[in-house]
């Protein structure tokens, strides 16, 4: 929720902007860390949450899995023109590599990470929503996501 008690935090660079976003679990994390997106390009007040869609994100790592997730949203947002008040996070999950090396193995049994979320908004309407800065892409620029203790933290630099 972006703005009830908001579980992340703006970073100072000269020259683009970044975003430590806090989770008490991995997908709380990455939550956050599109709460953050959002709240740096829109006025997320003025987003209503008219559908839900449903985003997939898979990756190596969980950096990869942040960059993949975050620069889908940004898609969303510029290509399509859906802009998101909400994000749940349905799943987060380490696969294993099978105990067997199999023939023609799907490419579902690949090690890695993988993210279903639903994203809660609507499209881009020009009379209600206000665009704050426009984001050009996620970066990998000190890109991190760390367990500290119990819960998650990750570092994102966007450009902008």
């Amino acid at each position: 929720m972006a703005n009830m008690s908001r579980a992340f935090e703006f970073l100072e660079h000269p020259a683009d902007v970044g975003f430590t976003a806090r989770g008490a679990t991995l997908e709380q994390c990455f939550e956050a860390a599109a709460d953050a997106l959002n709240e740096f390009g829109w006025e997320v007040e003025a987003v209503k949450e008219k559908e839900g869609i449903e985003i997939r994100a898979r990756a190596a790592t969980l950096e990869d899995l942040m960059f993949s997730w975050l620069s889908e949203i940004l898609y969303l947002n510029d290509g399509e023109q859906w802009l998101f008040r909400r994000f749940e996070i349905k799943i987060v999950v380490e696969k294993e590599l099978p105990a067997e090396p199999q023939r023609n193995a799907e490419k579902d049994s690949e090690p890695g990470w993988e993210l279903v979320a639903t994203a809660r908004g609507e499209k881009f309407d020009e009379t209600r929503h206000a665009a704050r800065t426009y984001v050009k892409a996620i970066t990998y620029h000190q890109l991190s996501v760390k367990q500290k203790g119990n819960a998650w933290e990750a570092t994102v630099y966007i450009d902008v």
